[in-house]
């Protein structure tokens, strides 16, 4: 029977052997202790264990004498810890609940006293008599996360202790089973004073066998402690009636990035329920939890916040739709920061038994970018799948038309399921939309407020949804989105900032002049738009002539916005005059219907205008190329007679200087050379004269007119210098 101390500061202490009592004072508390775990004698340069009781005797010398414990501090005898009263034989018990470190016991003088087994051997210094109180750790676990309650294997498991202390005695508590049934489930365990009890003592790493057959069927949590100390720890697991049935993973594998929600389906066959697994002891996270099949379609998608997974009462664990999550248990500690980028297992169990198995892969999440997109005003956007229907990417966007910002990053899809959550200290994340500067205009931020945000988990997307209306004709913007160190996913090294740019333009259209058509079944009206592609346009055709007509289409503008509207003009006559028009934006243009006949005469006639304009240019290349050698022909006969008549006038000097020395010489002859000379001059004359004239035939003839003349001028002037000179 567990005896109770009731701590009274200075109270006497009877020691005896049906009774101990204790004192406790700041920092020691009550503690219940078991007759098999007896009081522990205090020994200088000793390790106690937090939650023992230590005995000390200081002989009957020392009787009714106030002795202290004291903690150690850098050396020296530190603060009070508590006082003891030595009882008539000069013994005394205290406890250790809450303490943790150096320690010595002093006398009345204050001096530290040293102990061997309990009995004080007298005083010395510090280092010679204190002793120490360490925090005994104690974990336990199942091995099996479900038991069946059968006689089969399955309905056995093992309890694993892990402690820092070498041996220690147990006890076995649990508010769902009693002592008797504890005793029954575990080996090496029998009650004592209404208490489950180990029978033998408990090392670092220690297993208990357990057998649950025949236990109602239920989840029961096992508490296992120290009898001697503080220490204690609590395991779980389910027990189940055995059932036919199974569990199974539809997608055995799920790849997600760190931050993210992985979405895995468990498929039941002949069970409307099964127990899940993920994790393991070995990666630092094991998450056991049950699935049940509300809506009766044979399968249970659940959704893992990979953010919540592994936190402090945070499961991150949720079904999909009308079916449940239930008996949510992390089995190993919380984890001090998120999931690491691994694989992890996930286990299904029917009955407590293993029915299927899967993983779930971690990687590390990643930012790639922002980009701006447009869309036409459809109404309201709800999905994402709505919005990738409709969005082209352009950063000039027509006013009244959708802004669309997307933020393409893995990762996020964990803690961002609001506008709010893209600005968060906690989670390091920084978004913004701002107008640009302008001539007497600052810099101004945008509300995020005006957005909606549409996420698609499948491809990692997120989407900034803006209305024009709700922004400004004109203004340019730019959207800057931030992570940084503060992310718990992300360091200092990679911290990282995108940004993107768009415009709001006047939203118009316009058609391509001159509007000219074929009367024909389907005359084709072009033209283009600055709304974002695929709008709808309402183009209008009439004519209110001698032979009216009206015809209405609507058409979607095109990816490059451009548009085309087809009508039936066929039998329309010819030059017919109509006006085109749109109705939104608006937009208007005159046109004329051709026949096909015009159309195609007026094609062969520019086609023969431009064989004309080539022709004609090709002759007056041919005419370039006959005038250059004209003039080179003129520049070489010229070059020719200019040389010709040197040469003529150095003879006739040399002629005349002949005659000159044979005048001088004989004068008789002069007359009769005179008259020869008279008779050669006149054949000479004749001579030349027909020289000329045969010359000047000969430039008659065609191609050498301008030429021969040139040079018959020049030998004519020639004979008449030579004349002249006889």
């Amino acid at each position: 029977m567990t005896r109770t101390r009731t701590s009274v500061l200075l109270t006497v202490l009877l020691v005896g052997a049906s009774l101990t009592a204790g004192v406790t004072s700041a920092g020691i508390g009550y503690q219940a202790q078991d007759d098999d775990a007896d009081e522990v004698a205090v020994e200088s340069d000793e390790v106690f264990w937090q939650g023992q009781f230590l005995e000390l005797s200081a002989g009957e010398a020392n009787a009714s004498e106030v002795w202290s414990v004291r903690n150690v501090d850098d050396g020296e005898v530190g603060g009070l810890v508590t006082q003891v009263l030595l009882d008539d034989s000069g013994s005394a018990t205290f406890g250790t609940s809450g303490l943790d470190g150096q320690y010595v016991v002093v006398d009345e003088q204050g001096e530290p006293v040293a102990f061997k087994n309990g009995t004080a051997v007298g005083r010395t210094d510090v280092s010679g008599a204190d002793w120490e109180v360490a925090v005994q750790t104690l974990n336990a676990t199942f091995d099996e996360t479900t038991v069946r309650n059968d006689d089969s294997d399955d309905a056995r498991a093992d309890l694993q202790i892990e402690s820092n202390r070498a041996e220690y005695p147990l006890r076995f508590f649990s508010e769902d089973m009693s002592a008797e049934e504890l005793a029954d489930v575990f080996a090496n365990v029998e009650v004592r004073d209404g208490q489950a009890v180990a029978t033998r003592t408990v090392g670092d790493d220690t297993a208990f066998d357990a057998n649950f057959s025949g236990v109602e069927a239920g989840t029961y949590n096992v508490t296992v402690a120290a009898a001697d100390a503080s220490a204690r720890d609590t395991a779980g697991i389910v027990v189940s009636e055995p059932v036919e049935g199974s569990a199974s993973l539809a997608n055995a594998t799920v790849v997600e990035q760190r931050g993210d929600v992985a979405r895995f389906n468990v498929t039941l066959d002949g069970t409307d329920e099964a127990t899940v697994t993920v994790g393991s002891r070995d990666l630092g996270y094991l998450a056991r939890f049950g699935v049940v099949d509300e809506d009766d379609d044979g399968e249970v998608a659940v959704d893992l916040n990979t953010y919540l997974a592994g936190q402090q009462n945070q499961s991150g664990v949720s079904a999909v739709g009308e079916d449940n999550v239930t008996g949510y248990e992390l089995q190993t500690d919380p984890i001090p920061g998120r999931l690491d980028a691994a694989t992890y297992p996930i286990r299904t169990y029917v009955g407590g038994q293993q029915t299927g198995v899967g993983t779930m892969i971690l990687e590390t999440a990643s930012v790639d970018g922002v980009r701006v997109w447009t869309a036409p005003d459809v109404g309201e956007i709800e999905s994402a799948s709505q919005l990738t229907d409709v969005v082209a990417e352009d950063d000039d966007i027509a006013y009244q038309d959708f802004a669309i910002v997307e933020l393409r990053a893995s990762g996020i899809g964990g803690y961002v399921e609001n506008v709010s959550d893209l600005n968060n200290e906690e989670t390091g994340l920084s978004m913004a939309l701002t107008r640009g500067v302008e001539m007497n205009v600052p810099e101004t931020e945008v509300s995020l407020d005006r957005a909606t945000l549409i996420r698609d988990e499948d491809t990692d997307q997120l989407f900034l949804v803006f209305d024009t209306t709700r922004l400004e004709e004109g203004a340019s913007y730019t959207a800057n989105f931030t992570v940084t160190e503060r992310n718990p996913y992300v360091s200092a090294e990679n911290a990282s900032s995108y940004t993107a740019n768009f415009s709001v333009v006047e939203r118009t259209a316009s058609f391509d002049e001159p509007v000219r058509v074929s009367a024909s079944s389907d005359a084709a009206v072009t033209g283009s738009s600055t709304v974002a592609p695929g709008t709808e346009l309402t183009v209008a055709v009439e004519s209110v002539g001698a032979e009216p007509f009206f015809d209405r289409q609507t058409v979607e503008v095109g990816p490059d916005g451009a548009w085309e509207a087809a009508f039936d003009l066929s039998g329309v006559a010819n030059a017919t005059e109509f006006t085109a028009t749109i109705d939104e934006p608006a937009a208007n243009a005159t046109g004329v219907v051709v026949t096909d006949a015009d159309a195609d005469a007026e094609e062969t006639t520019t086609e023969a205008e431009d064989e004309d304009a080539t022709e004609t240019t090709a002759a007056d290349g041919e005419e370039d190329e006959t005038t250059e050698a004209e003039e080179t022909t003129e520049a070489e006969e010229t070059t020719e007679a200019e040389e010709t008549t040197e040469a003529e006038e150095a003879e006739d000097e040399t002629t005349e200087a002949d005659a000159e020395a044979e005048a001088t010489t004989e004068p008789e002859d002069e007359t009769t050379e005179a008259d020869d000379e008279a008779e050669e001059t006149t054949e000479a004359d004749a001579a030349e004269e027909t020289t000329t004239e045969e010359e000047v035939a000969s430039a008659s003839t065609p191609g050498f007119g301008p030429v021969a003349l040139v040079i018959a001028g020049a030998l004519a002037l020639v004979v008449a210098a030579l004349v002249g000179r006889r």
